[in-house]
């Protein structure tokens, strides 16, 4: 009887060690320990008034299904008057740390973005949510889709029509830059912006 309860629990210890990711160790979106019961209202998107699913009208989805293509400014793929001002205006946002929040130095560059939007009515931009390497892929990519949404909510409070404004999260699976220190993580905590021609 003893030999088949120890049996039992080497069984259970064994199926538990083989399912458990090797990043999964209990730090999840970008390094701080969370308990699902109790999540920062802003990770949330409290202050943006996001859920944090992507089941936007303007969801990549969506994008897929029109044929939508988004380019990077400067890709020489888009009129050459659009592309100018793309390049100037498209810069990204960063966040702090285990954060959606929108940053007063970056809300200065939404308004920009929001400016250009309103200036050229036949673009739309694809907004990409972005976190460094710290904690589990689910919980990043969740965190990055609040990134993206609360760029997209800031945009829509500025008149944007929320159908031009496309959303993605990459998590932690394309960071800016690939080092394992503060400085890289803090470029990595971003929202960055492609741009498309309704259209074309």
């Amino acid at each position: 009887m003893k030999k088949i309860l120890l049996l039992a629990v080497l069984a259970i210890a064994l199926v538990g060690c083989k399912s458990a990711k090797k990043k999964d160790d209990g730090i999840a979106m970008d390094g701080q320990p969370f308990n699902l019961e109790q999540i920062d209202n802003d990770v949330l998107g409290g202050d943006s008034g996001i859920d944090g699913d992507q089941s936007f009208p303007g969801d990549l989805k969506a994008a897929d299904g029109t044929g939508m293509r988004f380019v990077e400014p400067g890709s020489g793929s888009l009129p050459p008057e659009i592309d100018r001002e793309a390049q100037q205006v498209l810069q990204d946002i960063h966040f702090p740390y285990n954060s959606s929040t929108i940053m007063p130095e970056d809300a200065g560059v939404l308004q920009q973005i929001a400016a250009f939007l309103k200036h050229y009515p036949q673009v739309v931009l694809q907004i990409e949510g972005h976190c460094d390497e710290r904690g589990t892929e689910e919980y990043n990519m969740a965190l990055g889709s609040r990134r993206a949404g609360a760029a997209r909510q800031f945009l829509v409070d500025l008149s944007i029509n929320p159908n031009r404004l496309y959303t993605i999260s990459y998590g932690e699976e394309k960071p800016f830059d690939p080092g394992n220190n503060e400085q890289a993580w803090a470029v990595n905590r971003r929202d960055h912006f492609l741009v498309g021609v309704a259209g074309e």
